[in-house]
């Protein structure tokens, strides 16, 4: 990731130097650069055949689009708006992706929370998420197909301002990144 570095003093009333800050931020992300990077650049690989549109995490196994739901893939960068989504409607776009593929190979489908939380960058915000591989991910809620064990109307998601997960219901709007495993 490239970084810029920030470095900001405040003054107090003498002209004394009161606190020095350091911010740190790599392609958009504010990043604390004394944290391991969680998600490195060389964990990832574009996959052949799809002009960089579909990402490999080399640890995991698993293919991950590179833009959310709404956006595309232009070559260098995710473009367009982020579609909002109902848990069901993000379940039936997993459904209709593989409608539309070619037989075989395998299936595209909404990750399960652990997937999708293993995507976060545990060093940045705003998003916490690899920006080189996954560019212009939007922070607010991304959808998980994990459902609450407790209350069937409520899912899991992720949100990538901070790389935290959490629940909602069903019926609230989130983002739709869909992964199939290799």
């Amino acid at each position: 990731m490239s970084t810029e570095c920030v470095i900001s003093t405040k003054l107090n009333q003498i002209g004394q130097i009161f606190s020095l800050m350091v911010l740190c931020f790599a392609a958009h992300a504010g990043c604390n650069l004394s944290v391991p990077s969680t998600q490195p650049d060389n964990r990832y690989e574009m996959v052949e055949g799809t002009s960089g549109a579909e990402v490999r995490d080399k640890l995991t196994g698993i293919v991950w689009q590179r833009c959310v739901l709404g956006m595309l893939w232009n070559g260098k960068t995710c473009t367009g708006t982020p579609a909002g989504k109902t848990w069901a409607e993000a379940v039936q776009v997993a459904q209709a992706a593989n409608a539309s593929r070619s037989s075989g190979g395998s299936v595209w489908q909404l990750p399960n929370n652990a997937d999708l939380y293993g995507l976060a960058e545990r060093a940045c915000y705003n998003p916490s998420i690899n920006t080189n591989w996954f560019p212009e991910t939007p922070g607010d809620r991304t959808w998980s197909s994990t459902v609450d064990s407790v209350n069937p109307d409520v899912a899991m998601h992720v949100s990538f301002s901070y790389g935290h997960g959490g629940t909602a219901l069903k019926k609230n709007l989130g983002r739709v990144r869909l992964m199939r495993y290799e």
